[in-house]
This record gives structure tokens, sequence and C-alpha cells, in this order.
């Protein structure tokens, strides 16, 4: 899916004026699932505890997504366009290429940072259905292959505007790229290392530096604001 077609998606997703109240009570239980999610994993995720979250009965939950699979797909979903307007939507704004292709990443690390304290669905939604056959498999692959398109496309743009190498594999640039992304969840999230951040920063900065061509410099302004929250 393209990252114009994302964006498509994304337009119609807000209730505006002349929503029905059913259309705020079901965005008001998504934003509640959400958060149980990231605590507890999309398996954690019961109609019960959403109710009780919401102060509602579980039919009510049930008339809104009739089912807890149905449920956790709206999740995953909301997830994804959720991610698509923090990472992808601001990228877009900047020219083709490096610049964009930087944007890309310090959204994407922003983003990681601040999920180290709610908890990243689609790393620990990839750990909970890599091996359970299914609906909330196909979605998971769906959404994570589909932002591993989207960063391949990214780098390609980069290598066609003559700011990558012509040598350089778009997808093994993008492997290379979520390899840091992983290990900088991980570092942060399990060990708590308060290095994290700059580590991870350093060593995008250093995986495009070593993708230019030797006229290009080395210095990637996009990479090196630090948000202020704990465990970057």
């Amino acid at each position: 899916m393209s990252v114009a077609t994302l964006l498509q998606t994304l337009a119609g997703r807000a209730p505006g004026a002349g929503a029905r109240k059913g259309d705020f009570t079901r965005a008001a239980i998504l934003e509640a699932a959400l958060a149980i999610a990231r605590r507890d994993g999309l398996e954690g995720l019961t109609i019960g505890a959403l109710a009780d979250r919401m102060r509602m009965s579980k039919s009510g939950v049930f008339a809104h997504f009739g089912a807890r699979e149905e449920l956790q797909l709206a999740v995953l979903k909301e997830y994804a366009l959720r991610f698509v307007d923090e990472v992808l939507r601001p990228a877009v704004r900047k020219p083709r290429g490096l610049p964009r292709l930087e944007a890309i990443l310090a959204n994407w690390l922003k983003l990681l940072a601040r999920e180290v304290e709610q908890g990243c669905l689609m790393i620990g939604g990839a750990s909970e259905y890599d091996d359970r056959p299914g609906p909330l498999q196909d979605a998971m692959v769906a959404i994570i292959g589909g932002w591993r398109d989207e960063l391949v496309r990214a780098i390609a743009a980069a290598k066609e505007s003559g700011d990558l190498r012509d040598d350089i594999d778009p997808r093994q640039l993008a492997f290379e790229i979520y390899g840091v992304m992983l290990a900088f969840h991980q570092s942060a999230r399990l060990l708590h290392a308060g290095d994290s951040y700059k580590r991870a920063r350093a060593a995008l900065a250093r995986v495009l530096s070593d993708a230019q061509p030797a006229r290009c410099p080395a210095v990637k302004p996009a990479l090196t604001r630090r948000p202020s929250r704990r465990g970057t």
C-alpha cells in the first residue's frame, strides 16, 4: 500500500461534524482497548476487561464490535493508522529522496521512544502471532509487510534521487534499519539502558552515511534531535 493510499484512508478516520453518538462511543472504546493492548498484548484484551475500564456492560461493548477478534482487529487497524499519521504523514512534506527518508526514520525513532513506556503493538504483536495462523496473524503480516514496503520505497526513491549509492540494495538497507529499531526497543524497554536512544540514533546515522556517495555530507540533522521522555 502506497503512502498516498494510507493517507487517503486516514482522511476519513475521525468522526467529524454530524457524526453519530455511537461513532464517538466506538472511538472511546477503541482508545481504551488500545491502552489495554499496549500494556497486556492483544491476547490480553478481553471484552470483560474493556467493559470494566469503560464502565459499560459487556453487551454494550459487543454492540460496537460483535466479537473479541473483531475488537482486536479494530485495535490493530487503529494502531496502524496512528503509526502512519505520526511517522509518514509529516515525512511526505519533505523533499523526495534523503530528506524524506531521514524524516521517516527520525519520526519512527521518536515514536518508538514513546512506546518504550506504552508498549509497541507492531513489535509485541509480531511476537504474539508469529506462530498463530488466523486473521490476526494475517493483519499483523499486512501491517508489518506494508510498512517494510514503504521503507523500501523511500530508500529506492533516495537512491533514484542520487542521494544513495547506485549499488545500494533497498531491501537490504531496510532490513538493517529495522534491526536497529528492534535493538533499540529491546535495549530501552527490557534492559532499561539509558543510552538506548543515543545509540540507535548513531546507528541510523552511520547506516545512512555508509549508504551515501562519498560526495554527500555525513551530518544527519533529522536524526540528531532527542525526545524528552524517559527511556531514551
